[in-house]
Parts: C-alpha cells; sequence; structure tokens
C-alpha cells in the first residue's frame, strides 16, 4: 500500500478538479443518476470552471485532494454548517478504490472538524451508491433520509452522523 498524501487545493488544481468530479459522477452514478445529468457535466465543465475561480477563497478553503504522479485521484469537499461539519463530496477514482484512501480523507474531515471546534460531521450518500457500505463500515448511523434533487431526477440520500472520535484512525 502506498504513502498517500493529503493536501489542501490550490485555486490552480479547481480545473483539475472540475474534470476529476466529472469522471468520478460519470464512474460512480451511472445507471443511478439519468444519463442527460452525466452527458451535461462534460458540457458545463467550463462554466463549473469559472465558477470555481471565481469562487475560491483561500481563507476559507476546505477542498482536499490526494494525487498520484501529478493528477488529482480522491478529492474532498467539507462545509461548514451552524453546528457541525458536512461532508459535501468524498470521490475516489474507481481505480484506486480500496487502497485506505477514503479511510485518509473521511479521517482528514474528522481532524479538521475537531481544530474547528465540531464534535459532529453529516455526510449525505445516495441510497442506491454502493459507498453506503463504506460509510456504515467506518462507523456512521444514518439518522434521516433526504432528497437529492437533479434536473428530471429526484433520489435519495442515506445521512450518516459521526462522533468525531467515530472513525478507526489508519
Amino acid at each position: 500500500m502506498m504513502n498517500w498524501n493529503v493536501e489542501k487545493s490550490k485555486k490552480e488544481d479547481c480545473k483539475e478538479i472540475v474534470e476529476f468530479i466529472t469522471k468520478t459522477w460519470n464512474e460512480t452514478y451511472r445507471g443511478i443518476v439519468n444519463e442527460d445529468f452525466l452527458s451535461k457535466l462534460y458540457e458545463t465543465e467550463d462554466k463549473r470552471y469559472n465558477n470555481a475561480i471565481n469562487n475560491f477563497d483561500e481563507n476559507n478553503n476546505l477542498q482536499y485532494i490526494v494525487k498520484n504522479d501529478n493528477k488529482i485521484i480522491a478529492y474532498l469537499k467539507l462545509s461548514k454548517k451552524e453546528k457541525c461539519i458536512e461532508l459535501q463530496s468524498l470521490y475516489v477514482l474507481k481505480t484506486f478504490q480500496n487502497n485506505g484512501i477514503g479511510k485518509l480523507l473521511l479521517n482528514k474531515a474528522f481532524e479538521e472538524a475537531k481544530i474547528m471546534g465540531y464534535d459532529k460531521i453529516y455526510i449525505g450518500c445516495i441510497d442506491s451508491n454502493k459507498s453506503n457500505g463504506f460509510y456504515q463500515k467506518m462507523g456512521g448511523k444514518i439518522v434521516s433520509k433526504r432528497e437529492f434533487k437533479l434536473p428530471n431526477q429526484v433520489l435519495y440520500e442515506n445521512v450518516y452522523e459521526y462522533g468525531i472520535e467515530t472513525p478507526e484512525k489508519m
């Protein structure tokens, strides 16, 4: 197993992050999310890149990446809420899954939440996504379900709650 390094994303990573998200959504959600939406991810990359660049805030950046051969292979995005941290994105390229990278990123989320003084993290995962097994294995408890709305499709997410000390350390 390799020794992976998690680093905070930089503004210059925005284009590659947008492309990475398009690729991982197409890998992960084919057969779950409507094909039209997945195709449009490619078509909207320039617009999403411009939004990412224009909204990049170095002082409040809660995005992290893992690289292999200078290419992003995993991505984590956190969001501060009033009383918790929400894990908005945790993506690992299919060819790099089952190598401990997901655990590494989840532990990074808990480390950051603890530094910021939060004691809970919430994660939503589309109920037909196989990653639900990972979140359960890592100690997440389903506390609710919520709608996940896409154009022309409504899916449902399992919402997992973690106490800060919940996940196993690597």
